[in-house]
């Protein structure tokens, strides 16, 4: 009789040793991570939440915080990527090297209820949050703790400047003032943008914004750059664009500082004049000048058999038009012929016939 009390006093010590070392959940030691849940975070928070995303509609560029719960104070502990959703299950956008996945983050602080990201590649994360149409399909996941957290982030579209070329100029990459200018982008507005030039505002612009690309048409004026005639001179501009909101990018691009001077016609008013009449009237002969962007150290010289004289084109602003007054004083009788040079180059001429 004494062998089944035996028996139950073992079975009742064995059930009493386990109930002990089960005790407590997640018995203070959590995932493995630290105490107080194992998010480092301090606390006996156990869960990993998403509450708020700022900016909310953020550029992919944009230093983004995440606030919520459970995150791991050490931010080498936390982890964040980018990616979308793949039949209900989040899918990382990992593609290229690691170092360079558009799923990639970096974190630049972490605090138990906070974090701040930095994306790594925002050129293929732009790209990748809109390949599946015109608009951001992108997914945030954070995971700390082996747990983790997801939430949709509606990304903006990546405001870039791509390059610049000018219709007048072969097409080449180099501005002009005088000519137009096509300014190649993504991302601008379709109203309220603003683009400068070295901290000058450009005008009068149009904006053809698509989902995928933005195109700004406009002619630079003329005197934009100053009243240089040197048409050799090129430097390196600043460009800036600036959405409504605040976003900017900026590049450099090359600039010839002076308009083409161009001359497409110079005629006289009259084929040909009488010095006496002239004299006798009190009259000039006059020619018309019509081209682009005229110049003052252009030379104006008149030529004949008895007669070489010259003397600057008295214009400024660089104008389209303009009239040359020859007195009589400055012809000769015999053919003359009125031309315009700027050093060795002929630009235009005329010819007139001056008699007695």
């Amino acid at each position: 009789m004494r062998h089944p009390i035996l028996l139950i006093l073992a079975i009742l010590f064995l059930l009493n040793s386990c109930s002990k070392t089960g005790s407590g959940p997640n018995n203070g030691g959590g995932n493995g991570n630290g105490g107080g849940g194992g998010n480092g975070g301090g606390g006996n928070n156990n869960t990993l939440t998403i509450t708020s995303i700022t900016p909310v509609n953020p550029y992919p560029d944009d230093e983004i915080t995440i606030t919520g719960t459970g995150f791991n104070s050490d931010a080498t502990k936390d982890t964040v990527e980018f990616g979308h959703k793949i039949n209900g299950n989040f899918g990382a956008w990992h593609d290229g090297l690691e170092p360079e996945w558009p799923s990639q983050c970096t974190v630049i602080s972490a605090s138990a209820t906070q974090l701040k990201i930095k994306a790594v590649n925002t050129f293929l994360l732009d790209y990748y949050s809109y390949q599946n149409g015109p608009t951001s399909s992108a997914v945030l996941q954070v995971r700390s703790g082996g747990k983790k957290a997801e939430s949709a982030i509606p990304f903006k579209r990546l405001l870039r400047l791509n390059g610049i070329v000018n219709p007048d100029y072969l097409y080449y990459s180099i501005g002009r003032p005088s000519d137009s200018l096509v300014i190649n982008g993504q991302g601008f507005r379709k109203s309220g943008v603003q683009v400068s030039i070295d901290g000058t505002q450009l005008n009068n612009f149009i904006i053809d914004s698509t989902t995928n690309s933005t195109k700004i048409t406009l002619r630079l004026p003329k005197t934009f750059f100053g009243e240089e005639n040197d048409e050799s001179i090129m430097l390196d501009k600043e460009m800036t664009i600036s959405n409504p909101d605040g976003k900017v990018n900026k590049k450099t691009f090359k600039f010839l500082i002076s308009p083409q001077m161009r001359i497409n016609s110079m005629q006289a008013e009259s084929p040909s004049y009488s010095l006496g009449g002239l004299n006798g009237s009190g009259g000039q002969v006059k020619v018309n000048v019509y081209g682009r962007n005229l110049k003052g150290d252009a030379t104006v010289k008149v030529d004949g058999v008895n007669i070489h004289t010259q003397a600057g084109l008295q214009v400024s602003g660089f104008p389209d038009n303009t009239v040359i007054n020859l007195t009589p004083g400055s012809l000769a009788v015999g053919n003359i012929q009125v031309s315009i040079w700027r050093g060795n180059t002929l630009y235009g001429a005329t010819n007139i016939t001056v008699t007695q």
